[in-house]
């Protein structure tokens, strides 16, 4: 056997084991396993990429099995990392703050709504095909001054990440408020105008997704009657999956683009992209020494510090951060007739903090942050926890194109959801 076929297969064996021993399929270490089994097949089996290099192969597998082995150490070893005593974990409830989201969900859709008449006043279109070649086009440039910036970057985008996390939690473990599904809703369809992303609807469809299939896996031992139910919401979970399969064609149609091209390439390319972008952070002695990996908790700080009080200048963040931006808006050539930008994966992220040690290393936590939240969520049912694991999830379904806490985004969206979002209660 090649070495992708060992690893390939080892993916394949992981992630039904995994599946078998979780009892479900959306358990982190059956996601992470067959995304890179997919990442693996791909790459390797095309003619319009590159082919990637042994060693580039080999970090991937060894980046992959340290995951699979912190992942089973923090689920074999039974370590939990929680806030407080396990027992008094289990018997919190987290009530969504209603009146709170429903405000910033609000402020989030008026914000996105603006954007959205700016978008067709100068376009004129509600097409996502022409709004985004409108967008890349230097023809549609927005002025807007620091604090504006800065509410964008630390409320508005954190806020509209957590929000369908929150309300996908909400259909099945809280009030069903129709007022915040509503207007997340809204706020989801004007971002997705406004900037020619629908990753928000679908994002909403999968935590429906996650959040159904966790709540159906722990309701299988309950009454008859409510066994009826869960049937049911079986069902709704399959209409779900067919009205998200529906968006994402539709979307994809629209925007002018192959629907099988787009999927096999955004999964083939990760591993030409990070050759690509190794290559220069070596060339440029770059050493991140956990920036590149936590960027998404640095960068909220050193945005205040630097472009609103002016009184701090961090020179390597800096150098970090700005080859991060790099690689998301410069093109590169993974292949001799394709360009690419983005899609370095999380190995390039860890691979720039410490170079292999960083990718072993990790890799490892990762697994162990993977496994300690979905423990969390599905032992203790709580709406907080839920919430925090769809976006770990969604972390580890797209490990192929960054590790998600070099995100700003992201970070504060967990942040927001454990601190803000919901208030404690206990069970009586």
């Amino acid at each position: 056997m090649s070495l992708v076929q060992i690893g390939i297969a080892f993916c394949f064996i992981v992630a039904l084991v995994a599946m078998r021993k979780e009892r479900t399929v959306i358990n982190p270490l059956s996601v992470f396993c067959f995304v890179w089994m997919a990442v693996l097949f791909f790459s390797t089996n095309t003619t319009r990429l590159d082919y990637p290099q042994n060693e580039t192969i080999e970090w991937i597998i060894i980046g992959v099995v340290a995951y699979t082995l912190g992942y089973i150490f923090q689920r074999s070893l039974k370590i939990r990392f929680t806030f407080g005593n396990w027992t008094t974990l289990r018997d919190q409830v987290a009530i969504p703050r209603y009146k709170l989201l429903l405000f910033f969900a609000s402020v989030c859709m008026l914000f996105f709504l603006r954007d959205l008449i700016l978008v067709f006043l100068n376009g004129g279109s509600f097409n996502l095909r022409y709004i985004q070649q409108f967008l890349r086009s230097s023809d549609y440039t927005i002025v807007s001054n620091s604090i504006e910036n800065a509410i964008n970057l630390l409320f508005i985008q954190p806020i509209a990440f957590a929000l369908p996390a929150i309300c996908a939690v909400d259909i099945f473990y809280g009030e069903k408020n129709k007022r915040l599904i509503t207007i997340t809703v809204l706020m989801l369809l004007f971002k997705m105008m406004s900037t020619a992303n629908r990753s928000g609807f679908l994002l909403l469809f999968i935590y429906i997704l996650i959040v159904g299939l966790i709540f159906i896996r722990n309701s299988r031992s309950l009454s008859f009657k409510n066994n009826r139910l869960l049937k049911r919401y079986k069902y709704v979970l399959l209409a779900i999956v067919i009205i998200a399969s529906l968006v994402f064609l539709i979307t994809t149609i629209s925007r002018g683009v192959d629907l099988s091209t787009n999927i096999y390439l955004n999964l083939a390319i990760p591993p030409r992209m990070f050759e690509i972008w190794s290559k220069t952070v070596q060339e440029v002695e770059l050493h991140g020494y956990g920036e590149t990996s936590l960027m998404g908790f640095l960068l909220p700080i050193k945005y205040i510090f630097n472009n609103i009080l002016k009184i701090w200048d961090a020179t390597n963040i800096n150098a970090v951060y700005n080859i991060i931006q790099l690689t998301d808006v410069q093109w590169v050539w993974p292949g001799p007739k394709i360009t690419a930008n983005a899609y370095v994966s999380m190995f390039w992220n860890l691979y720039t903090d410490f170079r292999y040690g960083g990718i072993l290393v990790g890799s490892f936590l990762y697994g162990t942050i993977s496994a300690q939240s979905f423990w969390n969520a599905i032992r203790t049912n709580n709406p907080r926890m839920l919430s925090v694991f769809c976006l770990i999830l969604y972390s580890v379904l797209y490990s192929f194109v960054r590790f998600q806490f070099s995100d700003s985004r992201f970070v504060l969206a967990i942040i927001f959801i454990s601190f803000f979002a919901y208030k404690k209660d206990y069970k009586l």
